[in-house]
């Protein structure tokens, strides 16, 4: 999607009178492009039936920003971004404190300033309980408007080492106020809305899914290998279990010795290492690095299957891209994964059972023609393509505000 970047306010093209705000607590920034693209996509999709205008407020935790820098992007006719980060304290006890006042100026700063600009929005849309469920709490209150809030976090997950449960009473208290006053939720899953409604409380709902580009990931021809290719994508941290998905595939290959694993996305040392340990030859495994969002598009094309052998989530944007692709997936079934994934396009396992992991490369290997790629892909972009997502949001919009 084409995107032009401006140095003010007043050089953006929007002439609309009526436009969602949109909140997102997680974002794309020019200094790093990897965060929330998710939430990105979901206001492109939406951005279909109404326009967009993004405010995202966050502080820059690299040490690249040294003050408060915006950047003002067109990222389409129907969609403005307004991207504020701001620098993390050098006291690292203070930087809470600091942070918060930065984040509520900053709010204050830019949302009267698009208030001023292109009148007030119909409606609020937060993304992720924090900052974004706080940022529509804040002015829908101010400004009397209902604000809905789509959430992807794993912090209601037990498993999670940020679980909700373990957190101050501060946390936790903000984000009960922010549930208490939501209009409408839209989780990824109705997994998802289950642990929020036990956890925290229940509230009016509509699962929304994450989006595919699927101009970017569908179904086209393979190249040819010479083994039965896995390919597995993520940031290799703790959730993921990496280390298990390696020793899983490290039992398979005196069976399988044709077999390959491709590790796709930036890792840490620790993970090659182990890899390195487990005896494997760059044959067998294989690590990337971090790569573009397209080249991952590339990598899942070529491979024959997906596999993910997470701890928790919630429902990761790969295994949607795979399916678009028309690529079955091996993953646990933690999260809302198995409100997608069933034996048509896919095998599910138990979190944590090695031996099932084994099971499953071996089944897929063994019986992967028995999937039906062209019915894989088009089911999936029939759910989860920008049209499709955009719709389901729309609808959302008309149920709560004064949308056409």
């Amino acid at each position: 999607m084409a995107q032009s970047n401006f140095t003010t306010l007043n050089d953006l093209v929007f002439p609309f009178n009526k436009y969602v705000l949109a909140l997102p607590g997680w974002y794309p920034t020019w200094v790093d492009p990897s965060p929330g693209d998710f939430n990105q996509r979901h206001i492109i999709g939406a951005s279909l039936h109404i326009p967009q205008i993004v405010l995202f407020i966050g502080k820059d935790t690299t040490g690249t920003i040294k003050k408060t820098e915006v950047r003002y992007n067109q990222l389409s006719k129907h969609v403005i971004e307004i991207i504020v980060l701001y620098p993390k304290s050098r006291v690292e006890f203070l930087d809470t404190v600091k942070s918060g006042i930065y984040f509520l100026n900053l709010l204050r700063k830019y949302a009267t300033l698009i208030k001023k600009r292109w009148g007030a929005p119909v409606l609020l849309h937060s993304y992720i309980v924090v900052k974004g469920g706080i940022e529509g709490l804040i002015l829908s209150k101010r400004w009397s408007l209902p604000f809905i809030l789509t959430e992807n976090w794993t912090i209601y997950y037990p498993n999670d080492p940020g679980y909700l449960s373990k957190r101050n009473k501060g946390f936790k208290w903000t984000v009960y106020r922010v549930f208490a006053n939501v209009k409408w939720f839209l989780p990824v899953t109705n997994d998802l809305y289950g642990k929020v409604s036990k956890l925290v409380k229940k509230v009016p709902y509509t699962v929304i899914p994450n989006v595919v580009d699927t101009e970017t990931f569908y179904l086209h021809d393979k190249t040819i290998g010479n083994g039965y290719r896995f390919v597995h994508v993520s940031t290799m941290i703790y959730q993921k279990n990496p280390h298990g998905l390696l020793r899983g595939f490290k039992a398979i290959l005196d069976e399988h010795p044709q077999a390959s694993l491709l590790m796709v996305g930036p890792h840490p040392a620790e993970v090659k290492d182990y890899a390195d340990a487990l005896g494997f030859t760059e044959k067998n495994v294989r690590f990337t690095g971090a790569v573009p969002y397209k080249k991952v598009a590339d990598y899942l094309t070529n491979a024959d299957a997906l596999v993910l052998y997470s701890r928790y989530e919630n429902l990761p944007c790969v295994i949607l891209e795979a399916l678009c692709c028309g690529v079955p997936v091996i993953s646990t079934a933690v999260g809302g994964i198995a409100e997608v994934i069933d034996n048509h396009n896919g095998i599910l396992i138990e979190e944590g059972n090695e031996l099932q992991l084994i099971s499953a490369l071996k089944e897929m290997i063994t019986k992967h023609t028995a999937f039906n790629y062209e019915l894989i892909s088009s089911n999936a972009i029939a759910r989860y393509s920008y049209a499709a997502v955009g719709k389901n949001i729309h609808a959302v919009y008309k149920q709560v505000a004064d949308v056409e």
